[in-house]
């Protein structure tokens, strides 16, 4: 796999990362442009993982079946133009719907990226590649709330949208330009039913796909909303949840840039271990706080293990099945962005009324049943994927 391969698959998954998580640092000017609670804006990551996670069971065998390539570019198209859109919305319902519709589109875009990875690597590489790739993902968590917050700062939330946009369609370009078609023959293609079916029966699926949603849903949820839970918890301005964010998000890479040296290590505990420490992280944020600081502090072990363990659960998953990569790909990312949706949903419903440490331990508690679950995962190194 090229670098210039490479950097285009992390500049796709930095888009889908940026829009989860482009209105936390800017909830405040939203909600008074569109007239809501600034908590409400927390129901577009709500709508974007909704559709996200219900149109991905269908993108993943499609790529199965048709190939990557082209869907990609679909999805990259439809993507910028849903992001140039939201700041036309007349009203927060309107803006919510155009969110549902990106979420839509990330959903085709997730699954043929990662599977792209492992169509043109494979074993070691294959797993250092997704490890890098998601760079890319949580780069999203640091220059993205650092944009919004100074666009929210300035008045102008909708430039940082149109940025997005404009971002998708240079990366429609690279991936026509770099990536060649891969072209599936009919004794390949299966009815979408069997391919669903076939991905389930592979070893080790159902429980890594349970995972995705209860571990790493949950965690992805948790950063998708955490600049609202960060203002809650200090009342801070825009450009100072934006920076503490960014600071988490910096962590996130770090850990991303650790995972696979961890799993050298410490074999199939790294992923436990990493996803253990992410959910205790989560509810440390329960714990009162004085300083922008602390409020970094704390937040850190969440951030580390949720960046080690984020990538070598998807690097097993890459690595389940050839024949059925795209489909274990897209259901996983389905279950994924329900958990961002469960997330957000409960993110809005709870934090008008109820204690914040009420929503971060129901969190936590989520996360941690997903963390005993990777225990039982067998295995420790990446490997050969099987060829079906």
């Amino acid at each position: 796999m090229s670098i210039y391969q490479l950097l285009t698959i992390c500049g796709c998954l930095f888009l889908i990362g940026s829009a989860e998580v482009i209105a936390g640092p800017m909830m405040y000017v939203m909600g008074r442009h569109f007239g809501a609670s600034s908590s409400a804006i927390a129901y577009l990551s709500a709508a974007y993982g909704l559709t996200y996670g219900s149109v991905a069971l269908v993108a993943g065998p499609l790529s199965d079946h048709f190939g990557r390539k082209w869907p990609l570019v679909a999805g990259l198209i439809g993507f910028g133009a849903c992001n140039a859109a939201i700041p036309q919305s007349p009203v927060l319902s309107v803006a919510i719907s155009l969110s549902a519709l990106c979420g839509l589109c990330a959903a085709i875009i997730q699954p043929n990226a990662l599977s792209l990875i492992g169509d043109i690597a494979g074993g070691e590489e294959a797993g250092r590649r997704v490890g890098q790739a998601f760079v890319g993902l949580m780069a999203a968590f640091v220059v993205t709330p650092l944009g919004a917050g100074w666009a929210a700062k300035n008045g102008d939330w909708e430039s940082a949208y149109y940025l997005l946009s404009a971002l998708a369609s240079g990366a429609v370009f690279f991936v026509a330009l770099l990536f060649d078609p891969d072209r599936r023959t009919s004794a390949e293609r299966l009815p979408f039913l069997a391919l669903v079916s076939g991905a389930l029966r592979v070893q080790q699926a159902r429980l890594s796909l349970s995972i995705s949603y209860l571990w790493l849903g949950w965690m992805a949820g948790f950063g998708a909303v955490v600049a609202g839970v960060a203002a809650r918890k200090l009342d801070l301005r825009s450009t100072d949840v934006a920076l503490v964010v960014a600071y988490w998000g910096a962590a996130i890479i770090v850990g991303n840039l650790s995972g696979h040296r961890l799993n050298r290590c410490l074999h199939h505990v790294a992923l436990p271990f990493g996803a253990g420490i992410a959910a205790l992280g989560v509810l440390a944020f329960a714990l009162p706080v004085s300083s922008l600081v602390a409020l970094g502090a704390v937040g850190t072990p969440w951030a580390l293990g949720y960046g080690c363990a984020g990538p070598l659960h998807h690097a097993r998953l890459n690595g389940l099945s050839v024949r059925f990569r795209g489909t274990i790909n897209s259901l996983h990312a389905s279950l994924l962005n329900f958990g961002i949706f469960s997330v957000s949903l409960l993110f809005g419903a709870t934090a008008p009324t109820a204690p914040m440490s009420l929503f971060c331990g129901a969190v936590a508690l989520v996360g941690f049943l997903g963390a005993l679950l990777s225990l039982a995962v067998p295995g420790s190194r990446f490997s050969a994927p099987r060829a079906e």
